[in-house]
């Protein structure tokens, strides 16, 4: 049934890609090949257990007749992962072949919202390109577990919400409550921090409007002053110190657990704690930290997410972005890198979670990328140009060397 499944994705993907350019068909197809290949072959042989088997029981037992609790994360998305088995098969590299076609859809929404935070954006291949490649969000988003559904809703509700606030399009409004609620029952903290972000692009606007003009992003740090004041309210009715210790604690275990020795005792040991732990959620491991070879697949990366975040600054303090735009991703982004990083201690856990916010970071460098792309396709096009040249220079040399072959040959027989 695992084949019923490829073949269902693939065409599914090739009536998506009809409809979008040419380069996503190509690349998405690359992308989504490499997805199948990590889904049947390489994950089977991967010595990792994640929390494969905690969703796979409980969709099995789902299918099996047990009723689901719905407010529980794991049975709620164990639900959509028991349809999937009803239709092919009780088999996790099901669900591994689905999400690889989900990943892939993943880019489209945050193009969407790229091309609306930068206005002189023309195109966004280069970021196209990185949303669909970046290392560690590809294999983790073929996972057979929630990331890459609960990702795929999330940016969704994003471009969205976007839609509404920024484009005007009320109708477009529709939807969001139902995305919500679904992002809320897979990631009830991602639906926090998007109904946040957009309580912060909402005064943006309202602001803006009042002003009449576009408000520059520096002038509006006062303006989401009530943001954070929401958000950390939010945070602390959500985990109260004692509870956010125990969560720590909890997922400071294992060979890839960090900053042990970590404990909150009240909330100005949170305040305190809070800049260091965004810092190791948004880059750990460090090069110290490797103890494995999954460590070191992971260190590989620090260069690019170093990158990421400079050519995010770049393109903000460079290009004219929406105002209302760029605080619904900042505060998202800050939001989240902060929440997460007060919470996770471990690094397979925190390279998972900061996948989508990894994806925002390549948003807000948009048009650094898409300038990279650009010079990297000019220098590729001008090598295979002057590649050809030179092989018709060749070629031409050689039909003369032939031409005065014949001739010469022509002259001894003639004598």
């Amino acid at each position: 049934m695992v084949v019923a499944a490829v073949v269902a994705v693939v065409v599914a993907f090739a009536l998506v890609a009809r409809r979008r350019s040419r380069l996503y068909g190509y690349a998405g197809g690359v992308a989504l090949a490499g997805h199948l290949l990590l889904a049947v072959v390489v994950l089977p042989l991967v010595p990792y257990d994640w929390d494969i088997d905690l969703f796979h029981t409980a969709a099995v037992a789902i299918l099996s007749g047990a009723d689901p609790n719905l407010l529980s994360p794991v049975d709620a998305f164990a639900t959509v992962q028991a349809l999937l088995y009803a239709a092919f098969g009780a088999d996790p590299t099901v669900l591994a072949v689905v999400n690889g076609l989900l990943a892939v859809l993943i880019p489209l929404p945050l193009c969407y919202v790229a091309r609306r935070l930068y206005a002189p954006l023309e195109s966004t291949d280069g970021l196209l390109v990185v949303l669909l490649f970046f290392p560690f969000p590809f294999l983790f988003n073929t996972l057979p577990m929630r990331d890459a559904l609960s990702t795929l809703l999330a940016v969704a509700l994003l471009a969205v919400c976007v839609r509404v606030i920024a484009d005007g399009r009320r109708r477009w409004a529709l939807p969001a409550p139902a995305l919500w609620v679904a992002v809320f029952l897979l990631r009830e903290e991602l639906a926090l921090l998007i109904l946040l972000g957009a309580g912060g692009a909402l005064l943006v606007a309202v602001v803006r409007k009042v002003a009449g003009r576009e408000i520059p992003l520096r002038s509006l740090a006062l303006a989401t002053i009530p943001v954070g004041v929401c958000g950390f309210a939010l945070f602390s009715a959500l985990f109260p110190v004692d509870a956010l210790d125990a969560r720590v604690q909890y997922r400071a275990i294992g060979g890839g657990a960090y900053l042990e020795s970590m404990r909150y005792e009240s909330w100005l040991d949170v305040v305190l704690a809070a800049p260091v732990r965004a810092i190791y959620f948004q880059f750990a491991p460090f090069p110290l930290h490797v103890d494995s070879a999954f460590d070191l697949a992971a260190v590989l990366s620090l260069p690019l997410l170093v990158a990421l975040v400079v050519i995010a600054y770049r393109s903000l303090r460079a290009v004219e972005a929406d105002s209302a735009v760029a605080v619904f991703l900042l505060v998202v982004y800050g939001g989240g890198v902060v929440g997460y990083g007060l919470i996770d201690s471990n690094y397979g856990t925190t390279i998972r979670h900061r996948s989508i916010f990894v994806f925002l970071l390549a948003v807000l460098g948009a048009p650094v990328l898409e300038s990279w792309y650009r010079s990297l396709r000019r220098y590729l096009e001008e090598t295979v140009d002057q590649h050809r040249q030179g092989d018709e220079h060749q070629h031409e040399a050689q039909e003369l060397d032939a031409g005065g072959g014949v001739r010469a040959e022509h002259r001894d027989r003639t004598r």
